[in-house]
């Protein structure tokens, strides 16, 4: 049985342990410098106010300006408001400065449509990214622990997640840091008692309906009847996979670069180029892209849907955020759906200008000859086969016409599918008429019935104008 003087002298050396791993944490990976502003991620829990005692002796050493950060969730009641009133007190007694936010989960959850985990998270980081804003900070430390790890990665695993889920939480990620990443939670418990720190429980920790608890206290103790030390292993996996990761980061930031082209509220790839890449890098690069515009992740699913979509065996891919993979031509975009307008059917004016859209215009002119050549945006029409008025509206169900060059009807339909004209566009797609035949499809082609040919004697120029003339 041990003493008391023995238990100490244990304890003492377990905290020397913990510091001894954060030190080395902290000079792997670069996360501090002498004079940073830092924010710590304090919930009250014993993992952050352990992190706090150890950053406090830190500070004198590394000349660090701290700030203790607290977001009240609203999930947990009068529990949440003791947490809060915890770290109020712990800041006063530290003297050290507070900046807290009270936030209600469960209505943003609601309202986003996500779950209460998704919500925490979201809101978590908005309140430290508005930190980092008012404060200055150019650190924010997260007390995420080497349990927190393993169970991050068997959550990744039982989601089926790739090997960017799996690799885990990164010791560091732009101005967010973890000191605690490679440090157990038992050691963490044994250095607050070591070093006499008051902490609050939090009573859903012990929950066993949400999963990540489940995985905590009956998954992990399942694996250790098969390795007593699988969380030791697990842990080392994640570096391994950090690692990896971080060499295939660097690939497909590469090929992002070099492919992608920013429009507006989007990104263009070239199709071409994006079949040529490997099919791992390749989706890569476009989630890359969503990401770059979102701040989320697509799902395997979204990703899946995307490669039959470049591979011209899938159609439009609606994404989360109201964002769209669809492919334009020879492009693949991703990127917001645009509001697309449906054109009401009216007259065109002869000659004239009529407005058929937002800053859409169709210019019309009579002319006896013309050297000049139709173009998608123009058409060359032969004036004396037309049935004024022309009527311009959107396409139809049903609609037909016999494309220039052609001798049969084709469905309208079909001349977009073939073009590859993505099925938001479509609606607002001028389709001029004459009488109840289509003359011209707008920004594509004549009917070859109403074409001009270099006998005709008097054309009906048309031309399509995307801003006001």
């Amino acid at each position: 049985m041990l003493t008391r003087g023995l238990w100490r002298s244990l304890l003492r050396k377990k905290g020397m342990e913990i510091w001894r791993k954060v030190r080395e944490t902290i000079s792997e990976f670069e996360l501090l410098s002498e004079g940073d502003r830092v924010g710590i991620g304090l919930s009250g829990g014993v993992d952050s106010v352990v992190l706090l005692d150890l950053l406090e002796r830190l500070k004198e050493e590394l000349k660090l300006e701290l700030y203790l950060l607290h977001l009240e969730h609203g999930i947990r009641g009068e529990e949440s408001k003791r947490d809060l009133e915890f770290v109020k007190k712990l800041a006063q007694e530290r003297n050290l400065p507070l900046f807290f936010k009270e936030v209600d989960v469960p209505l943003y959850a609601k309202k986003e449509k996500l779950s209460l985990e998704e919500a925490a998270r979201a809101l978590r980081y908005l309140f430290f990214e508005e930190a980092i804003r008012e404060l200055h900070l150019n650190k924010v430390a997260l007390a995420h622990t080497a349990d927190d790890q393993v169970e991050t990665f068997l959550l990744a695993l039982l989601r089926g997640a790739g090997l960017k889920g799996l690799k885990g939480m990164p010791p560091k990620r732009g101005p967010y840091v973890r000191p605690l990443i490679r440090v157990w939670r038992k050691e963490i418990e044994e250095y607050a008692l070591q070093r006499g720190l008051r902490y609050v429980i939090d009573s859903t920790n012990f929950d066993l309906s949400r999963l990540r608890n489940r995985i905590r206290f009956e998954l992990i103790e399942f694996l250790k009847t098969f390795n007593p030390r699988i969380k030791e292993r697990i842990l080392e996996m994640t570096e391994i996979l950090r690692q990896e990761n971080e060499v295939l980061d660097l690939l497909i930031e590469k090929h992002f670069k070099d492919l992608a082209q920013k429009e507006g509220k989007g990104i263009y790839f070239d199709l071409q180029a994006l079949r040529e890449l490997p099919q791992a890098i390749r989706i890569r690069v476009v989630a890359l892209a969503f990401r770059d515009l979102t701040g989320v992740d697509l799902s395997f699913r979204h990703r899946k849907s995307i490669e039959l979509l470049i591979n011209g065996k899938g159609g439009d891919v609606k994404l989360p955020r109201g964002f769209l993979a669809s492919r334009q031509g020879e492009k693949v975009y991703i990127g917001e759906r645009p509001e697309s307008f449906e054109i009401q059917p009216k007259e065109l004016q002869i000659p004239g200008i009529t407005e058929i859209g937002p800053q859409v215009f169709i210019e019309a002119t009579i002319i006896t000859t013309s050297d000049e050549k139709p173009s998608p945006e123009v058409a060359l029409l032969d004036l004396d086969k037309l049935t004024l008025p022309l009527k311009v509206r959107s396409p139809q169900e049903g609609d037909r016409f016999v494309p220039s060059g052609m001798s049969n009807k084709k469905k309208l339909q079909d001349f977009f599918v073939d073009l590859k004209v993505p099925r938001f566009l479509r609606k607002e797609i001028p389709i001029v008429l004459s009488g109840e035949e289509i003359c011209w499809v707008g920004g594509f082609r004549v009917d070859e019935r109403f074409r001009a040919k270099e006998n005709t004697q008097r054309v009906l120029k048309l031309r399509l104008i995307k801003e006001k003339p």
